[in-house]
């Protein structure tokens, strides 16, 4: 009776470990095998930015409970431990971080605070988002009417925002206002972003001020441009990253102002902000492209989801960046796959010592 008693205990305790392993240490194991990359010849302050993409909290109608709360429960177990082992200075979320616009202002608020407990930092850290489509619609016209406000009002965001953390600029944008219409948020954005680049040019250069008595506001660096879409591309062809999608989805033609910017208004932000980099998600896909204009050359970065419920490895993204340098370290999360293997492996182990035990036991 003791040895049954002894195998029961050591069995329950094996199965304790490999739980604790496998939803607990497993994200620290692998995420601490990514870390930050130097700027060794870049001069100024050196930040670090944590890039997160299409989170997909989901909503109401999709999924069942028990898949609702395994995806939270491995995003928030994922996001401490990023957050444990990594500490950025700022966090960007580069939108859809919900699944559900089309939610009652009701359920949006529970949304909200569901995603403001999984995703809560340490207050010297800031988290700045951009929405995507599935947090207020395609187009104004295509979502709810309050879409584009509620989620304004919840995340203290504006249609286009200028900010400059350790004398590096960002300019974060929401995309579905760049539809080109006359839409209140198109005009808006549009306002916006000239304001920025009139004061990008003075800062560069004191002659291209408006007035004569301007002064340069912000020490001048170029801004790197944050969105949800992708800029203006045919499709994900020439992609080629090994997270990017896979080849039969790369020839898919995208379809303008719902999976990229359109031409213009592409064109239009590269010529009022240089920028020197453009990262953004939509895809789920991973991307670097390489853009070359007459007054601005570029690398433009995808970021794969977070969610594992839209790709079976999410990823999330280090950015270490100076005013005139930076280094992008792309880092990935445990798959499931390489979860149920562990603790398959795990569990054939410890019956394997019990039985083990037990015959040395008996003889």
């Amino acid at each position: 009776m003791r040895r049954v008693t002894r195998k029961i205990v050591i069995f329950v305790f094996g199965i304790a470990l490999i739980v604790i392993y496998c939803e607990f240490l497993i994200y620290y194991v692998v995420i601490a095998q990514c870390g930050w990359w130097p700027l060794p010849n870049s001069s100024g302050p050196v930040l670090k930015a944590l890039f997160l993409s299409d989170t997909h909290l989901l909503g109401s109608y999709r999924d069942s409970l028990f898949i609702k709360i395994r995806r939270e429960w491995q995003m928030y177990r994922a996001f401490h431990a990023i957050i444990d082992l990594h500490y950025p200075d700022v966090v960007f979320v580069l939108g859809d971080l919900f699944d559900d616009y089309q939610q009652t202002d009701e359920q949006f608020l529970k949304d909200v605070q569901r995603y403001m407990q999984l995703f809560e930092l340490p207050q010297d850290i800031k988290m700045h988002v951009v929405p995507g489509n599935h947090d207020i619609g395609f187009h104004p016209k295509m979502g709810y009417e309050n879409g584009p406000q509620r989620f304004r009002k919840m995340f203290n965001v504006s249609t286009v925002q200028f900010l400059t953390i350790k004398d590096s600029h960002f300019v974060l944008l929401n995309s579905m206002a760049m539809e080109g219409d006359n839409c209140s948020l198109c005009l808006e954005a549009r306002i916006e972003i000239d304001k920025i680049s009139d004061m990008l040019k003075c800062s560069e250069n004191q002659d291209q001020c408006q007035t004569q008595d301007q002064t340069p506001k912000l020490k001048y660096s170029r801004p790197i441009l944050l969105q949800h879409f992708p800029l203006y591309r045919l499709s994900d062809e020439p992609c080629t990253e090994p997270d990017s999608a896979p080849s039969w989805e790369k020839k898919i033609k995208f379809k303008l102002k719902k999976d990229v910017l359109s031409k213009e208004a592409t064109d239009y932000l590269v010529s009022k902000l240089k920028p020197r980099a453009a990262i953004g998600g939509h895809t789920h896909h991973g991307c670097r492209l390489h853009h070359k204009y007459s007054d601005a050359d570029f690398w433009e970065i995808s970021v794969p989801s977070f969610s594992w419920t839209n790709r079976p490895d999410p990823k999330y993204m280090l950015l270490s960046i100076s005013p005139d340098a930076y280094t992008i370290h792309k880092c990935g999360l445990p798959s499931e796959i390489t979860i149920a293997i562990t603790a398959a492996t795990f569990l054939f182990l410890l019956i394997y010592y019990i039985n083990r035990r037990t015959i040395r036991m008996i003889s």
